[in-house]
């Protein structure tokens, strides 16, 4: 119960009816001394003395209230099924401090849910007995119910999504209808060990033959391979080397002093996307105890990664889990700061929105009062055999250097979610973010957000915690028939938060941090992208951990996650640990990526069918280009360093000034930068002086590029909005025109190029710089006509162009280098080629 400085009581409750109709009602539950007795209909006697019950009031509801907190719940009669909208109106006495009354609220609506009344007579007793037995800070309640228009109403949410941490090896109970992504995902949830046909059939209760056809159907897609009798999932990233571990570092071979641990599949896989010059160890041992280390550069840090193969609450996985953190501190002693990495359940306030932990925020662990929190243990009270205390171990890290830089930077973030305004921040549709609360008996009640206009995430500082499953006995009483286990779980999450003061709650990290402490690891902190609103592994969470592994396909390579080249481009992001980290994190939680993905399936398709991939074009540059701008540099082409010493930012700038030399630009000249982006090359471009105007399709760059120019005083550069096969310029104005990865985006050249002839003087010159495909492409292996046709479904764009396609549009190569500089031979399909054109 929270205390206030002041309490006010009064002997009586009670209630008075102010509208009355089959659709809508409103109630108004009030401490009270003085009555009208012509007013009164009922006093109630025996255990309930105290509460009264008047007639119909003739007075109007009051909209005003110091804490409103609104809910849905769904009312059946018969096989129909109505949802009613239902609003607290709390008023509180006036010497009572804001915080306390949000807080006052935020508890009264648990108190009512634990035990959620099923129909209006016991909801209304529930909420009398509630308020006459204490709250005596609350002066009065208005309720209004009234039901769903047609327009208001949605399916209520499925309860089995909300609860116990979702394991199909683990989950103890037959899986109907088995599917491909079943045996994938226990393999994903035993990475980096293996699992044999006979463990798999046995976690998911079915025969050896299914499993063996969906691992051969798995490994010939290149999902899984067979290792010492084991099947194994492959990872998409990483280049696993069977080897040993590194014993000693030379000098360019820094030792790791920052380790990142996950425990998910996708985790793994979206923090090795942001690892620059990865090398991945894979240390396999059939029958388990097998570990996975990527090493890399994030920024200016040596980093190491690796994944746990199991979490959770039994012996078995509180022990891999230890011994796996133990056995990667000691093998890289270097390491002085620990990240535990991953999804988790955001703790929610129903009232308060500045408290209020939405999806796609993120929680940095910090002492207030403790980093991380765990319930080993409760304490049960025999009488009802409800559970009345917790048994806590408190963590905190001896040195906080990593919550105070989250902290300082927080104010940074801010004022880049403002100004960069062309960002698409937006948070999905409501359906994707639902508050609900399981209440018993397969019912749910959903709660609006406090904040339901807040657009961007945030990242929040504070103690995170975690609990042992509470494993109830079987005896039920009255007052409990309404509890299952789902509303028992969410009820005990929600009081283990509140005396805990938790942001956030995992599916239990204890042994792993125990492991770090006793490594004599200083520095360490949990990171919590929120996924749910329970733990972060429960099946409502999904949706938001698919997002993640969405967000890494489009950045790390485009949908081309094999290709080593594109690897390369993550130099040019330059991540800092300290900033852009914690940036890019929350960059993969708050992405609508799979509403994003639906939508640009849907384009795809309907612009192969129209031989007409503009509108895929722009929506997959409505995302992207606030990526590139952000972590790219405003770039996302790419030229190969000449030799090590070069940078990748130094090898696109010397491309940009060999295409400025190439078209003579000058102060006299005016140039076009056909599918100009953001205006990357512009602005390396402009110092020649020449008069450089930007097409791009994407309305959103347009603004953006412009705001950059204008940032940097450039005035002689311009982006408008138009199509390269409709360009909005004069005949004969321009002297020169360059396009860099812009024309493998039609499907036929000649419109495009018809254009460029029209708007260029008689002699005008015309660069383009582009991915075409090499005469090998006829004889190429299927994983390399795989690989690229997933580059081209990643970036909306039609077949590649061959050297013949360009050819016969009078486009003749002047420079071309094989993609096999920076990848394999077997990529050899396609080359980068720089090819000129005379109006």
């Amino acid at each position: 119960m929270v205390a206030t400085e002041a309490c006010h009581s009064s002997k009586f409750v009670v209630l008075s009816s102010l509208v009355q109709s089959p659709e809508y009602n409103v109630v108004l539950i009030s401490r009270n001394i003085d009555f009208e007795n012509n007013q009164i209909l009922h006093v109630a006697g025996g255990e309930h003395t105290g509460i009264v019950v008047n007639k119909l009031a003739d007075e109007k509801p009051n909209p005003k209230c110091d804490v409103l907190l609104s809910f849905s719940v769904w009312l059946r009669s018969g096989n129909i099924k109505k949802q009613e909208n239902r609003c607290f109106r709390f008023r509180f006495y006036d010497s009572d401090q804001s915080a306390d009354k949000h807080a006052i609220a935020q508890q009264f609506f648990r108190d009512l849910i634990n035990s959620f009344p099923r129909d209006y007579v016991t909801f209304l007793k529930r909420i009398l007995k509630l308020m006459q037995g204490g709250y005596e800070m609350l002066r009065e309640i208005e309720i209004v119910m009234q039901f769903a228009k047609e327009n208001e109403t949605y399916q209520m949410p499925d309860p089995n999504e909300y609860g116990k941490i979702m394991s199909v090896a683990n989950s103890g109970s037959e899986v109907e209808n088995v599917s491909i992504a079943h045996v994938q995902e226990v393999l994903e949830q035993a990475y980096p060990n293996g699992l044999s046909v006979d463990i798999i059939a046995d976690s998911l209760r079915c025969t050896t033959v299914e499993v063996d056809a969906f691992l051969r159907e798995l490994e010939t897609l290149g999902v899984v391979k067979e290792l010492q009798n084991e099947w194994i999932r492959v990872g998409t990233v990483e280049n696993i080397e069977m080897s040993r571990l590194p014993t000693s570092f030379g000098p360019r071979d820094y030792p790791p002093t920052v380790a990142i641990i996950t425990c998910l599949f996708v985790e793994k896989q979206c923090i090795d996307a942001i690892i620059d010059n990865s090398t991945t160890v894979h240390r396999y041992r059939s029958g388990g105890d097998s570990n996975i280390y990527t090493l890399g550069w994030i920024g200016k840090h040596r980093v190491v990664a690796t994944k746990l193969a199991v979490i959770g609450d039994s012996r078995e996985a509180t022990t891999s889990a230890g011994s796996i953190t133990t056995r990667l501190l000691g093998n890289f002693q270097h390491v002085e700061h620990v990240f535990i990495v991953g999804v988790g359940g955001g703790v929610a306030h129903y009232t308060d929105a500045m408290r209020h932990v939405r999806l796609g925020d993120v929680v940095v662990s910090a002492p207030n009062p403790h980093s991380y929190v765990f319930t080993h243990s409760y304490t049960v009270d025999r009488a009802t055999e409800h559970v009345d205390g917790f048994l806590v171990r408190k963590w905190d890290p001896q040195d906080p250097i990593i919550s105070h830089i989250a902290k300082n930077m927080l104010e940074a973030i801010d004022h880049l979610d403002t100004t960069n305004s062309d960002m698409n921040f937006a948070r999905p549709p409501p359906q994707a973010d639902r508050l609900a609360v399981p209440v018993g008996g397969g019912q749910m009640v959903v709660i609006p957000h406090p904040n339901w206009d807040r657009v961007n995430s945030v990242v929040h500082v504070g103690s995170i915690g975690a609990m042992v499953s509470y494993r109830k006995q079987t005896s039920v009483t009255e007052e409990q028939v309404s509890e299952d286990t789902s509303s028992a779980a969410a009820h005990l999450r929600d009081k283990f938060a509140t005396e805990h003061n938790l942001r956030a709650v995992d599916a239990g990290f204890d042994s792993v941090i125990a492991a770090v402490n006793g490594s004599r690891i200083d520095s360490w902190a949990l990171i919590r992208g929120i996924a749910d609103y329970q733990h972060g592994q429960s099946r409502a969470g999904r949706i938001w951990q698919v997002k993640l592994l969405k967000f890494n396909s489009i950045l790390n390579g485009r949908g081309t996650r094999s290709l080593r080249c594109y690897h390369s481009f993550l130099f040019a992001m330059s991540i800092n640990l300290t900033s852009q980290f914690f940036k890019l994190l929350r960059q993969f939680r708050r992405q609508d990526l799979v509403l994003f993905s639906e939508e640009h399936d849907r384009l795809y398709k309907e612009a192969k069918a129209k031989s007409d991939f503009s509108a895929v074009t722009a929506h997959y540059y409505s995302v992207m280009s606030s990526v590139i701008d952000e972590y790219f540099n405003g770039n996302f082409h790419f030229a190969p360093p000449r030799n090590e010493k070069q940078s990748m930012v130094d090898a696109l700038r010397e491309l940009h000034q060999h295409i400025a030399q190439c078209l003579e630009l000058a102060k006299d000249k005016r140039c076009v930068d056909i599918g100009c982006g953001i205006g990357g090359i512009m602005q390396d471009l402009a110092d020649t002086g020449a008069d450089i105007t930007g097409i791009t399709i994407a309305s959103n760059e347009v603004v953006t590029g412009n705001e950059h120019f204008k940032e940097k005083n450039i005035k002689n550069c311009r982006i408008v909005q138009g199509n390269c096969c409709c360009l909005p310029l004069l005949d004969n104005q321009t002297d020169c025109a360059y396009a860099v990865y812009a024309l493998k985006y039609l499907p036929d050249l000649e419109p495009a190029l018809l254009e460029v002839s029209r708007i260029l003087r008689p002699g005008g010159l015309f660069l383009v710089y582009d991915l075409l495909k090499t005469d090998k492409f006829g004889i190429a292996s299927e994983e390399s006509r795989s690989l690229i046709k997933n580059l081209e479904y990643a970036c909306g764009m039609p077949s590649l162009h061959t050297r013949q396609a360009f050819k016969n549009g009078r486009l003749f190569p002047t420079y071309s280098l094989s993609i096999t500089r920076l990848a394999s031979d077997r990529l050899a399909d396609f080359d980068r080629t720089s090819t000129s054109y005379h109006a």
